[in-house]
């Protein structure tokens, strides 16, 4: 997947507000980002954005002044900015989300698109999610809020 990530840690404790977070800041800072994740970072939450360009300068330079740790990984470059102690959450972040081993994502390609019942064949061809288990489901009542996750480096939604 080409792009940049970007990881950004404070040290949410609470999933709940990492996820507020992270949407709030796709909202508003971060609005051409792609995929919004956030992830265990050693027993705390940080949050991933997939970003078509790499952030500016006064993105980075906002994101660091509101207390966060930023780590910027693109094809050819790296940044590690912030606070010591969160820098190490957010380069994992970053890395987790590049590589897709884990987070759960809040904000992806084609979730727009899913509202109501859909086949598990029309999710698998319009939207970033590339699984759907438990194998053989059929179709899937999306109640407007999906939420797949990162695993074996694939986006899979679990229904239940």
């Amino acid at each position: 997947m080409t792009g940049t990530f970007l990881g950004a840690d404070a040290g949410y404790e609470n999933r709940w507000e990492a996820e507020k977070i992270a949407l709030e800041l796709h909202d508003t800072a971060l609005t051409t980002a792609r995929t919004v994740v956030v992830h265990d970072v050693d027993g705390h939450f940080a949050m991933s954005f997939l970003l078509p360009v790499p952030p500016s300068d006064a993105v980075v330079t906002s994101l660091v002044e509101q207390g966060f740790g930023v780590a910027v990984r693109g094809a050819s470059s790296g940044r590690l900015v912030g606070p010591e102690a969160l820098r190490a959450g957010a380069s994992a972040a970053a890395e987790a989300h590049q590589y897709r081993r884990e987070g759960r994502a809040l904000r992806f390609q084609g979730q727009r698109s899913l509202r109501g019942r859909h086949g598990v064949s029309d999710i698998l061809a319009f939207t970033a999610i590339e699984a759907v288990l438990p194998r053989g489901t059929h179709t899937v009542d999306t109640r407007g809020n999906l939420t797949p996750f990162f695993r074996d480096g694939k986006l899979v939604l679990v229904v239940d």
